[in-house]
């Protein structure tokens, strides 16, 4: 039922319910699933806001690894690109879509308060841009996104652990929004229930366990990490006090 929309499956679901049955199971799983999908793509809509505002506020991209980003909006364009190709509802992978979006900003943010040299965001966008290209031509297969979407795995990999290594070194993880993370991390368990329902084969089921583990971590890295902070600032208020 993954080619079905969420309007004709509600329809199916009050017509029986108005006719005095239950809706079969696989009815309602498909529906949830569904709807399931389309929630994540709105709350994707506003999942790096916490993000974006708190570098826009503090005017710093300090504690944030560049490369993280960049190779996550390498990431979100192959899972967008394979949804597309292989013709997926767009419930299946719309967030990817929208995701890229507001990682543009961030990426741009980071850059300026950064102040990355000039190259670094020529060469990132110039690449995009071939990419989309080949895209936009139907010079990519639905066999090649396939080869690719099965490597995509390694590139989520690449994505987050430059973060989770920065975090781990420095003790601390700097303007990094915790929400963003736990938004991500639930996201990657919601996922994992609609790619198997809407036909998303295993490497996106791989691809979502794998964002969860990685995504699990940098939670558990805000948390410990910021503790730590907050003992050693009070731990300094004390001193300063004894004085």
């Amino acid at each position: 039922m993954s080619d079905i929309s969420l309007v004709h499956l509600l329809q199916r679901c009050a017509h029986d319910v108005i006719n005095g049955t239950i809706p079969p199971s696989d009815l309602l799983i498909a529906t949830l699933s569904k709807g399931l999908g389309f929630g994540i793509i709105a709350f994707a809509c506003i999942v790096k806001l916490p993000q974006i505002l708190k570098i826009a506020k503090s005017k710093s991209a300090s504690g944030l690894s560049m490369l993280s980003f960049e190779l996550e909006q390498l990431a979100l364009t192959v899972h967008a690109t394979y949804g597309s190709i292989l013709g997926l509802s767009f419930s299946a992978y719309g967030e990817a879509v929208v995701l890229i979006l507001q990682n543009t900003l961030l990426l741009s943010q980071i850059y300026v308060f950064a102040k990355a040299p000039l190259w670094r965001p020529l060469l990132v966008t110039s690449i995009f841009g071939v990419l989309l290209s080949c895209v936009t031509a139907g010079k990519v297969s639905p066999g090649m996104i396939k080869v690719v979407y099965d490597l995509n795995n390694f590139i989520v990999l690449a994505a987050r652990l430059p973060q989770i290594f920065k975090n781990y070194k420095s003790k601390d993880t700097g303007q990094l929004a915790v929400s963003v993370y736990i938004a991500n991390a639930a996201g990657c368990v919601a996922r994992i229930f609609t790619s198997i329902q809407e036909g998303g084969g295993y490497a996106m089921v791989r691809g979502f366990l794998l964002g969860l583990v990685l995504n699990g971590t940098l939670v558990y890295q805000c948390f410990a990490y910021s503790s730590k902070g907050a003992r050693q600032e009070g731990q300094l208020k004390e001193a300063k006090k004894a004085q």
